[in-house]
């Protein structure tokens, strides 16, 4: 069961769209998210969660505020008919777009295994009709995304879309079909789908977040879209299991009924696409590397810089080379 201390905020530390960061008077770290726990100040007493950082999971060393201890009131900060993170305390009112569309014609739809892909992916797009479609699959509010935060105070994104129980985005969508339905009724006909922060792996060959994306890319290119998966790869990775071509990707594509598109890059073996079903696009990857030095941000996969890792950029490079190619080149 959950862990819990009440502990008195001394410090805000940082103040953003939907999360406030602060330093408790243990010299703990917590992050609230202001959708679900309005404003705190200086002073007050907060609920925390510290199960995470107790058991040493890769929140970074946040506890999570649960409740102002302080305050029996909380202002409703949010406006909708459609509860997310349902049947939780903590359940939120949002209002979903709803969007008049039958099919996703005319989007491109690029599915990413890890959180870190999207942002490196983007970095090197630099698309003016760029949209990530967040699903619900790791961590549910958009908001605790550093990566989401940066791209957008670099105008790298034009609009995000949270799906299903995942919530915080420009828009909220109860489907990934609604989700990417709503991106394209605002102009991104560009999109990114991935988890938020947090995917979780058991080093089972079907028990890791990622595998959601296999049902993801059948609705997808039912309903129109066209649709790629960004290769997960390694040169750095010490697991066995992701060094080359990650099992993530095979597991995936096997699972998936119909074809898509999978960038590799040119010159690399592209037989074990063939042979799961799908349909091999040998490209020269941008350059990730020099995007983001370019870009001034830092990209951490599994905990290292993702430039530090030469086959994750090829390969996650192949990704963004796709998305910039013409679609009657396809």
């Amino acid at each position: 069961m959950p862990t819990f201390l009440t502990l008195r905020v001394d410090k805000i530390l940082e103040v953003r769209e939907g999360l406030q960061r602060m330093q408790l008077e243990d010299e703990s770290k917590a992050y609230a998210l202001t959708a679900v726990i309005g404003f705190i100040e200086v002073g007050d007493h907060v609920l925390v969660n510290t199960t995470a950082v107790e058991l040493g999971l890769g929140t970074g060393g946040w506890h999570v505020v649960h409740s102002i201890q302080s305050r029996t009131e909380r202002q409703a900060l949010n406006g909708g008919r459609v509860l997310k993170a349902r049947y939780l305390s903590e359940q939120l009112e949002v209002d979903p777009h709803i969007s008049d569309r039958t099919d996703l014609v005319g989007a491109r739809i690029l599915l990413c295994v890890l959180h870190s892909h999207f942002g490196a992916v983007s970095v090197a797009l630099k698309s003016p009709n760029l949209g990530y479609l967040m699903t619900d699959q790791a961590g549910l509010p958009l908001r605790l995304s550093d990566v989401v935060a940066n791209l957008e105070r670099r105008d790298l994104l034009k609009c995000t879309a949270t799906a299903g129980q995942a919530f915080g985005g420009d828009l909220e969508a109860v489907s990934i079909a609604s989700a990417a339905a709503s991106l394209l009724d605002h102009g991104c006909s560009q999109i990114i789908l991935a988890a938020g922060p947090g995917h979780v792996g058991t080093a089972s060959i079907l028990g890791f977040s990622g595998m959601e994306l296999a049902g993801h890319a059948s609705v997808l290119v039912a309903l129109g879209a066209q649709v790629g998966l960004c290769v997960r790869a390694s040169s750095a990775d010490g697991r066995q299991r992701h060094q080359g071509i990650s099992h993530h990707n095979r597991t995936i594509l096997r699972a998936i009924p119909v074809s898509i598109e999978v960038p590799i890059p040119i010159g690399d073996d592209t037989s074990w696409i063939s042979e799961n079903g799908h349909r091999p696009f040998p490209i020269e990857p941008a350059d990730i590397s020099t995007a983001i030095a370019d870009s001034d941000m830092t990209i951490l996969t599994m905990g290292r810089p993702i430039e530090e890792d030469p086959m994750a950029c090829a390969h996650v490079g192949a990704a963004a080379a796709w998305m910039r190619t013409p679609r009657n080149e396809h």
